[in-house]
């Protein structure tokens, strides 16, 4: 399964390699240089990809490339910093942990599109989430980017 994890950080280790400052075990738990576990919130490939036009209205940072871009990189590393746009990701969290929270449980989202093997014919994927996990996972992002502004720190998201 491909996950996405964001943890908070303090500003002074984007001087480093942050590839170098992290590590993951066999269950995708995040290291920070080998110690312990790191808070993180962790979430599914497919539900980023569900709320990712929402995060693209971020101002970001690309460490890999030096670069200011919106929303996350995907494929890599992203940092979120500054305070204003850390209140706008706690928001955004907020907003969507809101919503998801009137829905049913299990929580069925429409995922990519795809084609039925036995038919042919087209299709949606059906992404399906236990509704507590979800609302945990979104709940202690935005605590974390909550505490991530108060304190000048950011949040590094790894993607995939």
């Amino acid at each position: 399964m491909l996950n996405h994890q964001f943890v908070v950080e303090d500003q002074t280790v984007l001087k480093e390699n942050l590839m170098d400052a992290y590590s993951w075990d066999s269950d995708g738990k995040v290291y920070k240089r080998g110690l312990g576990v790191v808070e993180q919130a962790v979430f599914e490939d497919e539900f980023i990809s569900y709320i990712h036009d929402t995060l693209r209205w971020l101002d970001t940072w690309n460490p890999s490339t030096d670069t200011r871009h919106t929303g996350l990189n995907v494929h890599g590393i992203t940092v979120i910093v500054g305070q204003d746009i850390l209140l706008k990701l706690e928001q955004i969290i907020r907003s969507w942990n809101e919503l998801l929270s009137l829905a049913p449980d299990p929580i069925v989202l429409t995922g990519n599109y795809c084609i039925d093997v036995t038919t042919g014919k087209r299709c949606d994927e059906k992404l399906v989430y236990d509704k507590t996990d979800l609302i945990d996972q979104l709940s202690k992002l935005a605590v974390m980017t909550k505490y991530a502004a108060e304190t000048g720190r950011c949040i590094i998201h790894f993607g995939v």
